[in-house]
């Protein structure tokens, strides 16, 4: 893993603690140094008595230097606790509006600072200067700021002390500048971006300063920080003296127009087409201190049409994809409704909360009565029009703390969509012009709690989706109601140890035919004929689940590891408001680590671990057995490898037939090997590649490799081609009635072998013009084929290698039409004589995605977005990979093409 340049608290986040023992600001001293005294640092704040300092990196006025001065700053990497190379100073003031912060980065070589431009939170490489203030003084929790030579700026949230939420954004002023001794950073921090108890003579917060020195490869903290220890907030020292502070007043608020236009192929014939679709519309954003601790945030008619699409992706399997949040709204304050126990490794977990649910695609697809497609007949046409995303009306969340509590709630609501149809006959005349509902009114919500008592940390997790299902074709298809309640506990056992666990429960209701689609749809299969644990209930209007798991955990030293055990019920469903791909499951499985940071030899540090775990379904099946192990290092001159490899035995899927029988799956290894090179060079790269196979006859071969060219400070070009290369002996075709000898409980299951070819090419420029100005572009071209051969039909339940048609097993013909050598279909007879037909599942699918994204921050927290999308699709049924034709087919593919210009004023 290729951590944050910003600084080095992200990558402290993947290292766990101890205690708190460190020297006094001055002299510098080592970690292990007997001699150095014991106990956090601290830092007195200093009060203004004048009018605000001109922020603009000089720290010229008379109030910095009356200031405490913070400096003994102590390597985290690359040599942990020796004293930096170089020094740098820190100071602290404040008045009634906001904390200021100064630092001061002395260096040797000045003309070596690399200060590279970037837009606001860009993970550019170069010299950074941070500050983390732990205003709750809690040791969990803490707002980060960090500055460039260039004066870009990013800020982020640390929280649980070992997580962080880079989403997070703060409206603040920063300036630095450099010299002939070193540079300079100064920051005004407003009161009303951060959150602390009110009605305090005196407060102490948590303190941390940073200091990433790119030259040197070095990244130093004020405070010192043990690779070795556990957290990150709880190694701070303090800022102490901070009096008559005002609760912190927030009134944000953030209006915006926006206006999109769609040029799009389509049918000039077709009643709902529009060559230039034009789409304007208003929205608002507001963000509100209910007191000093908890914050309102909202949202009316929110839009996201400056959020990157979702990449390309074929998808055979029968698990729902997993794309990312990206939304801002959503994005942000994640840290409120985080939900997910701490463990080194874990395997299928459900997630009980995937805000991607709220304004997801309509779910009803087929609204076009079949009554209006047999009016129209083989020669007459039918129209629709339905929208892409379900609409958001508004959304609210309420975060922060009461007494010992951190608390997140969240409520959105989406409101009706229709999809359209008009028919015609063949002689033109309409039929039928009408619309129906795809999605109802839907009322989404969450709400998160978690308090602290002693050492112990307890919390719960609630969340509803409520549907209006008064439509009969809706209640056939969606439940009316879902929730989860989630119970999780973190407790530690002494000397770096930890236990922790969660326990949630799902309770679904619905019509018995919403209820039965969830029975037969992944990840359950209530209708698998060999699984007689289950019981597929087609008259239920109910069902109901939990999930479970318990780990504990080895968090500090050189040697770390976890044990842990999980459980998935067969009824449980957060599918709702979360994100499940598996039930019916448990398992356990452990993982031993080892890691030096001090290095030895050529490394910088390195690392290895091995890990092992088995799953079963409720009914005792194994559905796997592993073995593995990695290892990873970095060398004395930042280039990096890693190695992974994993061994499984034979065991059994009850997924492999989609819900037909268990099917025995072969044992198999897979190996990874990565590296990178020093990303601190103006140009640099890595690659990986990973193969495996199994006894069936399986294969795969992966290559990825990146580049990344920095020819400017201002200009990053970075491409990442992607090639794999699979072959699996069973994929997927379909299961058909066909009842006979040879059949399996009566249906035939009918599987292809194929061989898969996917290439992707991302590419990204960034141009920054000023850190407040910036021009984004990204180009993926997309390219996957299949091609199906020796068809093959499982013939008795458990059975790993199925019999192929046509090699000592029945037959199988293709159906030709019109002279072409391209089959639409198959007909496979069994031995017993029966016959099935199935389409040709053959494919190559093609997509080009583009963008191009010009962002102005006109004023602080107000921006101005000019847009440009491109999405090009093709598809063939041919399977054949062909990289001049499909790769110059992406260009000849008919193009859909958006362009958004959005404004938004922030008032605060």
């Amino acid at each position: 893993m290729r951590l944050s340049t910003v600084a080095a608290l992200a990558a402290v986040l993947a290292a766990p603690a101890l205690a708190q023992t460190s020297a006094q600001p001055a002299p510098p001293v080592r970690l292990d140094d007997p001699e150095a005294e014991a106990g956090p640092r601290s830092l007195a704040a200093h009060a203004l008595s004048t009018a605000d300092l001109d922020v603009d990196g000089r720290l010229d006025e008379a109030a910095w230097a009356g200031a405490e001065v913070a400096t003994g700053f102590v390597q985290f990497r690359p040599s942990p606790g020796d004293a930096a190379s170089e020094r740098t100073e820190a100071r602290v003031l404040y008045d009634d509006g906001a904390i200021y912060v100064g630092m001061r980065m002395h260096d040797s070589q000045p003309g070596a600072i690399q200060a590279p431009l970037g837009r606001r939170d860009a993970n550019v490489t170069g010299d950074w200067a941070l500050v983390a203030l732990g205003s709750y003084h809690d040791q969990r929790t803490a707002f980060v700021f960090a500055l460039n030579p260039a004066g870009v700026q990013r800020d982020m949230l640390l929280y649980d002390d070992v997580n962080e939420d880079d989403s997070w954004d703060a409206v603040w002023a920063g300036a630095a500048t450099h010299d002939e001794t070193g540079w300079t950073a100064e920051f005004r921090i407003p009161l009303s971006q951060l959150r602390y108890p009110g009605g305090q003579a005196t407060q102490d917060w948590d303190l941390q300063f940073s200091r990433t020195h790119v030259r040197t490869g070095e990244e130093s903290f004020w405070s010192p920080m043990s690779p070795d220890a556990d957290g990150v907030v709880s190694q701070f020292g303090h800022l102490r003296d901070l009096r008559d502070l005002r609760p912190p007043r927030q009134l944000e608020v953030m209006p915006y127009v926006a206006s999109s236009l769609t040029r799009a192929p389509g049918d000039d014939f077709d009643p709902y087409y529009a060559q230039n679709d034009l789409d304007p519309r208003v929205g608002l954003d507001l963000k509100y201190g209910l007191s000093s601790n908890l914050t309102l945030t909202a949202t009316v008619n929110p839009d996201f049409g400056q959020v990157e699409a979702d990449p390309a992706q074929v998808n055979l399997g029968g698990f729902e994809l997993f794309f990312e949040e990206r939304r801002p709204f959503f994005v942000e304050g994640t840290d409120a409704f985080s939900m997910s126990p701490r463990r080194f490794f874990g395997m299928n977990r459900p997630t009980l909360l995937y805000t991607r649910r709220i304004g997801r695609t309509p779910q009803r697809t087929n609204f076009v009565p079949g009554a209006v497609h047999d009016a129209a007949g083989d020669n007459g046409t039918v129209y629709t029009d339905a929208p892409q995303q379900s609409t958001i009306l508004g959304a609210a969340k309420l975060s922060g703390r009461v007494g010992r509590f951190s608390l997140g709630v969240l409520n959105a609501v989406t409101g009706p969509e229709y999809g359209y149809f008009q028919a015609f006959d063949g002689d033109g005349n309409r039929l039928a012009d009408d619309r129906a509902l795809v999605e109802p009114t839907t009322n989404y919500a969450a709400a998160r709690a978690r308090g602290t008592f002693g050492n112990t940390i307890v919390g719960l997790l609630g969340t509803s989706v409520l549907r209006s299902t008064q439509n009969d074709a809706i209640a056939g298809l969606l439940p009316n109601q879902a929730t989860v309640l989630g119970f999780d506990v973190e407790h530690p056992l002494g000397s770096g140890w930890i236990v922790n666990g969660q326990l949630a429960g799902s309770h679904v209701t619905g019509s018995a035919a919403s209820i039965e689609r969830l029975q037969t749809a992944f990840p359950r299969l209530y209708q698998r004929p060999d699984a007689d644990h289950l019981e597929l209930d087609p008259t239920r209007t109910s069902l109901s689940g939990w999930t479970g798991e318990a780990n504990v955990l080895k968090t500090s030293g050189k040697w770390l590891g976890s044990v842990h055990l999980t459980a998935n019920s067969p009824g449980f469903d957060s599918n709702e408001l979360g994100y499940q791909s598996r039930a019916d499951e448990w398992g356990l499985g452990g993982v031993l680590v080892y890691q030096e940071s001090q290095g030895g030899g050529p490394f910088q540090r390195y690392s290895g671990n091995v890990f092992s775990g088995a799953r079963w379904d409720f009914a005792g099946n194994n559905s796997a057995v592993f073995l593995g192990g990695n290892a990873n290092g970095t060398f004395k001159n930042f280039w990096g490898f890693g190695v992974n490899g994993e061994v499984y035995t034979a065991a059994t899927s009850n997924r492999l037939t989609r819900g037909g029988p268990l099917a025995g799956t072969p044992g198999g290894w897979n190996l990874n090997l990565n590296a990178w090179s020093d990303d601190r060079k103006a140009v640099s790269g890595y690659a990986w590649t990973g193969i495996g196979g199994n006894a069936l006859g399986d294969q795969f071969n992966g290559f990825e490799t990146g580049v990344e060219i920095r020819p400017s400070s201002s200009v990053t070009l970075s491409v990442g081609p992607e090639l794999y290369l699979e072959h699996d002996e069973r994929q997927y075709v379909g299961a058909f009635d066909a009842p006979g000898l040879d059949a399996t409980f009566g249906q035939r299951y009918v599987f292809g072998q194929i061989d898969q070819t996917t290439f992707a090419l991302g590419t990204r420029l960034n141009w920054t013009f000023t850190p407040t100005l910036s021009l984004q572009t990204y180009l993926r071209p997309f390219v996957s084929r299949g091609r199906y051969t020796a068809f093959r039909q499982m013939t008795a339940p458990g059975e790993t290698d199925f019999p192929i048609y046509g090699q000592g097993f029945g037959s199988i013909d293709p159906v030709l039409e019109d002279g072409s050598d391209v089959p639409t279909g198959y007909v496979a007879t069994g031995a017993d004589g029966g016959t099935v037909e199935f389409d040709n599942p053959n494919f190559t699918v093609r997509a080009l995605q583009g963008n191009a994204v010009m962002r102005w921050e006109y004023r602080p927290g107000s921006a101005l977005f000019l847009v440009w999308q491109q999405q090009r699709n093709g598809f063939a049924r041919d399977g054949a990979f062909e990289f001049d034709r499909d790769v110059s087919g992406l260009f000849r593919d008919q193009a859909t093409n958006v362009f958004l210009l959005k404004l938004s004023y922030w008032l605060g």
